[in-house]
């Protein structure tokens, strides 16, 4: 996952994102965080600081990136900053120790606050060494995570679950992003939107129903299952999360009786099992979760 990372940071800087945009970008598409929209929190932070010859917009975004899975989500008493500091101090020493510095200026040769400057970047090419920059920045910030047990790279096994579906796009999983969608949703139409849809009936009959997709909307939004790693799969009958744990293996494919008859799955989810956890063999764990983060959760 931290090359494919990497990669995906250089590969939106050549598509025409900035530096800070697309390591921020790169790193919230990795953990499944990504937003359309977000790179505009970055984009000031491109160009040293908007051409300032400040902070590097690769070291920036992945400072951002890593906010995203480290930063508090609680104020004080209940979270320090401790965590946080701890593990953008870590990417910041990774960082320079790579490149011996932070500064976009240093790092470029180009005074950006000058039109020479801007010149320079582009007669010389200067920007392919942007491109490789975003690219470590974004695989060093992941490293700085992973050694503090955050991140894409320590959350794999929480958002793919043994079977080789994906919990974290379950309509019940408390931090999916169904659930995060319904809430805002409801959030969105208020308390007291029941009222208008009755009159909106009358242009539109679809209104009529709003009382059972309210219903059903309050429901998603409320999800609270923490995965099948935690408190279990929804479908009863699974007992591929018991299995895995008395063979000690996350997934049923490193396991030398697979594939088996003892999964307890139905047909259809059976053979979705042994396909799912066959490309995990194939492909890789880390390779499979980025992909399955593209994929629909209901196909």
């Amino acid at each position: 996952m931290k090359r494919e990372t990497g990669e995906r940071a250089r590969e939106l800087f050549n598509s025409g994102w900035y530096c800070a945009e697309s390591v921020y970008r790169a790193l919230a598409e990795a953990g499944g965080r990504y937003e359309p929209g977000m790179e505009a929190s970055a984009s000031g932070f491109c160009s040293g600081t908007s051409r300032t010859n400040g902070l590097c917009g690769a070291v920036t975004g992945a400072i951002m990136g890593i906010g995203l899975y480290a930063g508090r989500t609680a104020p004080l008493p209940e979270q320090t900053q401790d965590v946080p500091y701890a593990v953008v101090q870590d990417f910041l020493e990774r960082f320079r120790a790579e490149y011996g510095s932070d500064n976009c200026q240093q790092l470029t040769g180009c005074d950006f606050t000058k039109p020479e400057g801007h010149r320079k970047f582009d007669e010389e090419n200067i920007g392919e060494s942007c491109r490789l920059l975003c690219r470590f920045a974004a695989s060093a910030a992941l490293d700085a995570l992973a050694d503090a047990g955050l991140g894409p790279l320590a959350t794999i096994e929480q958002e793919v679950a043994p079977c080789g579906l994906s919990c974290g796009k379950c309509l019940a999983y408390g931090d999916g992003e169904i659930r995060r969608h319904a809430a805002a949703l409801k959030e969105a139409l208020g308390d007291n939107f029941a009222s208008y849809a009755e009159r909106f009936a009358g242009m539109n009959p679809a209104f009529a129903g709003y009382e059972g997709f309210r219903e059903l909307l309050e429901f998603l939004s409320n999800g609270s299952c923490t995965g099948c790693r935690g408190q279990g799969c929804l479908f009863g009958d699974c007992t591929v999360k018991a299995c895995v744990r008395e063979r000690g293996v996350s997934y049923c494919f490193q396991c030398d009786d697979f594939p088996c008859a003892t999964h307890g799955l139905p047909e259809f989810l059976a053979k979705r099992w042994q396909e799912n956890n066959e490309q995990m063999r194939d492909k890789g764990v880390s390779v499979y979760a980025l992909e399955l983060r593209g994929r629909h959760r209901y196909p």
